[in-house]
């Protein structure tokens, strides 16, 4: 068994051990400049905060799906925190007074540790499978899922 603050609630069993119901493949890895889960940033804010550049690195069947992706788009990158404890259901986050539902926090422990983050791109080269962007807050060589656009026009919530 793991560590746990108090109040926190573990699962009767490792999520990850369950058989799988979902084919994800992995289209390439994020490169960071962090080697290490504890010089990561907690989210995408603080990695920007820093002002270190990092890059969506796609694997050379996906890149043809890089076509139209340019410098000043927007994107949600989606990648899998393989480092990340799966277990957990309640937390005690530091930044909270009170243990939290897994499903109220952006936390990496969860039962399928999928982050998500909005980035600038900076530059893309489809030949090469780089995508340049402004700032990522996972460990160097985390699996990437999926690129999707960021449109305002669809992903931001109206005010109210």
């Amino acid at each position: 068994m793991q560590d746990q603050r108090t109040g926190e609630i573990a699962l009767p069993f490792d999520p990850g051990s369950q058989p799988p119901d979902a084919g994800l493949v992995y289209i390439g890895r994020a490169r960071t400049p962090w080697h290490e889960r504890k010089a990561c940033p907690h989210n995408p804010r603080e990695a920007r905060e820093r002002a270190l550049p990092a890059q969506l690195e796609i694997d050379p069947p996906w890149r043809t799906g890089l076509k139209d992706i340019a410098a000043g788009d927007r994107l949600i990158a989606l990648y899998w925190m393989d480092q990340a404890r799966r277990d957990l259901i309640v937390q005690t986050p530091r930044h909270r007074n009170a243990p939290v539902g897994v499903f109220s926090l952006r936390s990496p422990v969860r039962p399928n540790p999928i982050a998500l983050s909005v980035v600038r791109v900076l530059a893309c080269d489809p030949d090469r499978g780089v995508i340049d962007v402004d700032a990522l807050d996972c460990v160097d060589g985390t699996p990437l899922l999926d690129i999707k656009p960021y449109l305002e026009s669809i992903d931001a919530l109206p005010p109210g």
